[in-house]
């Protein structure tokens, strides 16, 4: 073999074979790969949303929008005289019972019974005594309902019995307190909303707080954290 000939192939041996670019592995993975990105950083953001909303309830669940509370009339969204029926008109029969107007039964018929009373207590607040509940005699009858502290609580206590002996579940309505007699109804008026509920339990254990609602009472008040409201026992 000539020298000439020698070299050319020593060369072509010493001349490096060519590799495929680094990135063709990635370049082929890249779609997956981004969306892979996108979707932990959707995970990562809904973590962060459901951490603000759990601080600014105190660490506490919020209630959801009650069911069907729409559908069941509630004293101010109405005139009420006699022949009226329906939960309004028991609230009103309750109100006027615990000030002394009566005597009434709760029955959420608005007689001729609970007509005398409601002239009773216009009368006394100095209002035109005609026996119908409406916009005059609704803000005074709010007035004799002392504004205090309510929280709410329930889960995590289901299936236990209250201080009263009823076992607490997901819909049981009634409210906490540390002395009123169990059985005791307590009328409670917030944001538009009124309820009447039993004293079911002992409590609430924290200093300025007054009553301790269940989770459902809560629900039907439209009642998130701990608040200020109207009750009347």
């Amino acid at each position: 073999m000539s020298d000439r000939r020698f070299e050319r192939r020593r060369a072509a041996n010493r001349t490096p074979r060519r590799r495929p670019p680094a990135y063709s592995s990635l370049s082929s993975s890249r779609p997956d790969r981004v969306a892979a990105w996108a979707f932990l950083l959707g995970v990562l953001l809904i973590l962060l949303a459901a951490t603000s909303s759990h601080a600014d309830t105190g660490g506490a669940v919020p209630p959801q929008a009650a069911p069907g509370l729409a559908e069941a009339p509630q004293l101010g969204q109405r005139l009420l005289t006699t022949g009226a029926s329906g939960s309004d008109v028991k609230t009103l029969q309750l109100i006027l019972a615990a000030k002394g107007y009566g005597p009434l039964t709760a029955s959420g018929i608005f007689d001729a019974t609970t007509e005398q009373a409601v002239r009773h207590f216009q009368r006394d607040a100095g209002l035109g005594v005609d026996g119908v509940v409406g916009p005059q005699t609704r803000p005074v009858l709010l007035r004799l309902m002392p504004v205090l502290t309510a929280t709410w609580y329930g889960p995590g206590l289901y299936g236990k019995r209250t201080a009263c002996g009823e076992r607490l579940g997901p819909g049981t309505l009634g409210v906490a307190h540390r002395s009123l007699p169990c059985g005791t109804p307590v009328t409670f008026y917030r944001a538009g909303r009124f309820v009447t509920v039993r004293v079911i339990d002992r409590g609430p254990f924290r200093r300025g707080v007054s009553w301790d609602l269940t989770r459902a009472t809560a629900l039907q008040l439209g009642l998130l954290a701990t608040a200020r409201l109207h009750s009347l026992h």
